[in-house]
């Protein structure tokens, strides 16, 4: 969830609390406030018939008003206090039931005691009060909808800066070698993120060059002690009696020395992808370059008892012819070594991609992890250094190509997308 929806959420379900708890109280306080004046106007009233009553001695005539009527009822004993209250009643001749405000006191005139009734129209207090809610909650919504799209357009410009420095983010890749370009906002925070984030770039990428020089280094090192190795073990086979003594010794120094021979290569020609040293590229016919390849493997495809289909149709596509033979190369030779006895390969070429699909004794693999670098499956024979696909990813990569992987009805698909 995005920070600006996780703010929103909050400062709505804020805003609406604040509104219906706001227009609650706001209604009983103004209630209140307009009732007192109400009681007032009957305490008003009750002082001037209390004050008639002791100048006269007697009750003022009743005189009835649209909204205030008194009525005098003779009791036995004195009325003690003075008592407001609402009821509904119906005033004069109406049918309606109307809200009331009536002031109960006694009074005794003439050694006669009386309870005097004053009730005023509380019609015009609800009418007014309903009136007044209404202005004020619309008032309030309308401040709250305002606060809200306000919010929304202030925080969306203040947050565009860190977008911008996201899309920049996203876009930079270290083995390009191109620093990280991102502008200044003039807002503190997002300018300090913009100068971390710079600083922390610049540092991954001379650590990158320094990896990726020493491995390309020890990589083109290694030739030389490699082929001495080989040239002496060879030596070596050649000698029937140490050949006797040591035969088991020998082999395995032999496929040893052959692994680290192939992971040396791979490792060279991953750096030299990386550094872009096959800038050149070039119309090249690949349905031409499959069929060498499958024709140089037809023995080992044989021997393996491996039956190969392919559907090829003319195409041509603008790559460096090297790294082209490598694509072919690195997908056959995993097709063919991790297939499996009276195995299929098949290979479909269109103009638009190329289906290298193949039967094997493992298992889906994972999508996540075929390309990184010696990424094996658990049961993957030991003679393979987990860099074919690595290598193939890195040249769709230079190349403007897409690699994709699945595994349907047991036979895992490999999809090269020009």
């Amino acid at each position: 969830m995005k920070l600006f929806t996780q703010y929103n959420r909050i400062n709505i379900a804020a805003s609406i609390i604040v509104f219906v708890v706001g227009s609650v109280v706001f209604y009983f306080v103004l209630r209140a406030v307009l009732l007192k004046q109400l009681d007032e106007s009957l305490h008003t009233e009750q002082t001037e018939i209390v004050s008639y009553v002791q100048m006269h001695n007697k009750l003022p005539e009743v005189v009835n008003a649209y909204n205030q009527q008194i009525t005098y009822v003779v009791t036995h004993e004195p009325v003690s206090g003075t008592n407001y209250y609402s009821d509904k009643t119906r005033e004069g001749d109406g049918i309606e039931m109307e809200w009331m405000r009536k002031l109960v006191f006694g009074i005794t005139v003439a050694g006669k005691n009386y309870r005097v009734t004053v009730t005023k129209s509380q019609v015009e207090t609800e009418d007014l009060l309903q009136m007044v809610i209404i202005v004020g909650a619309g008032m309030i919504a309308l401040i709250l909808l305002a606060g809200y799209v306000i919010n929304r357009m202030v925080i969306k410009r203040l947050w565009k800066p860190f977008y911008k420095t996201v899309a920049e983010v996203e876009q930079y890749q270290l083995a390009k070698q191109q620093a990280l370009q991102l502008s200044v906002s003039g807002v503190s925070e997002f300018d300090l993120l913009n100068q971390q984030l710079t600083k922390m770039t610049d540092r991954a990428q001379q650590d990158y060059l320094v990896v990726k020089e020493f491995s390309a280094n020890a990589a083109h090192e290694m030739q030389t002690p490699l082929a001495v190795i080989r040239t002496n073990t060879e030596a070596l086979m050649q000698d029937e009696y140490v050949l006797q003594q040591h035969d088991k010794s020998i082999q395995t120094i032999c496929q040893s020395v052959n692994r680290l021979t192939r992971l040396n290569h791979d490792l060279l020609l991953l750096a030299r992808i990386e550094n872009n040293q096959f800038p050149r590229q070039q119309k090249i016919e690949l349905d031409k370059i499959i069929q060498q390849k499958t024709t140089e493997l037809a023995e080992l495809l044989a021997s393996k008892k491996l039956r190969y289909q392919g559907y090829l149709e003319p195409v041509q596509i603008s790559c460096n012819p090297h790294l082209a033979e490598v694509i072919v190369n690195n997908l056959l030779s995993n097709a063919i070594r991790y297939n499996k006895e009276d195995g299929i390969i098949k290979i479909a070429l269109t103009p638009q991609q190329m289906i290298v699909s193949n039967t094997s004794l493992l298992p889906a693999l994972e999508k996540d992890k075929i390309s990184q670098r010696f990424y094996r499956h658990p049961d993957t024979k030991a003679d393979g250094n987990g860099l074919g696909l690595s290598i193939v990813k890195q040249v769709c990569t230079v190349t403007g190509f897409t690699l994709q992987y699945d595994y349907q009805q047991g036979l895992h698909i490999f999809s090269i997308t020009f």
